[in-house]
């Protein structure tokens, strides 16, 4: 008898919408994901051609484009409070196949360093992980893309939910830097993509991207998850 065969009879795998055995979503409510047919832009988050910026919403320091697989709603929603507040790491690999799945859509540089969003040292430390680096881990084993941990967080910000779009802006604002670890050199010309699991205002991902523009890199582009 196999571990993973005692761990499903001993703790069977319920749906996390609905609670049905079986699966951590079911065949039902999996059809009733909402996938985000169409790439949009990272700024306006009208329909975008391969998820790149709009030019006219395009800044020196903001993202080049967006990847991101579905609404934050229904079973999306659910299972990744799952894994960011219950600690429930074999749902994350769902929700990284979502993400997968559409990548076909996206006309994002693929010569990248994936790069987690951190998290302040204190947050991390009560959650056990960071749920960004969990889908680093798993793309870039996939991919065989390189990754880092180029950025920290030196701002212990307030929670963004319920913020408005000007008062999240303003929350996370110098809330990021280079680790010290990583260098101008690194930076300089090259391509990245920052990873987190949901994409609201953009606000996170900008103030990130400004970090790596200011550093002199070519292109940031987002991925996440859901669309919140």
């Amino acid at each position: 008898m196999s571990i993973n065969f005692l761990l499903d009879f001993l703790f069977p795998k319920r749906c996390v919408n609905c609670g049905k055995v079986g699966n951590y979503i079911c065949a039902n409510c999996y059809s009733q994901i909402e996938f985000i047919e169409k790439p949009i832009c990272p700024v306006c988050q009208r329909q975008a051609i391969g998820g790149k910026t709009h030019p006219g919403c395009k800044t020196p320091l903001g993202l080049d484009g967006l990847v991101v697989a579905c609404r934050y709603r229904g079973p999306v929603k659910f299972a990744i409070s799952k894994v960011k507040y219950r600690w429930a790491y074999n749902i994350a690999a769902i929700l990284i196949d979502l993400l997968i799945s559409s990548f076909w859509k996206f006309d994002f540089p693929h010569n990248t360093v994936l790069v987690p969003v951190p998290l302040h040292p204190r947050r991390k430390n009560w959650r056990g992980f960071n749920q960004a680096e969990l889908i680093v881990e798993s793309l870039s084993k996939k991919y065989k893309q390189p990754s880092g941990e180029l950025l920290k967080r030196i701002v212990e910000t307030k929670t963004q939910v319920g913020l408005s779009k000007k008062e999240r802006k303003a929350n996370i604002k110098g809330a990021f830097s280079l680790n010290e670890s990583s260098g101008e050199s690194k930076i300089r010309g090259g391509s990245f993509i920052l990873v987190d699991d949901v994409y609201t205002s953009g606000a996170t991902m900008q103030e990130a991207a400004k970090v790596f523009k200011r550093y002199g890199a070519k292109s940031v582009w987002g991925m996440a998850i859901a669309l919140g």
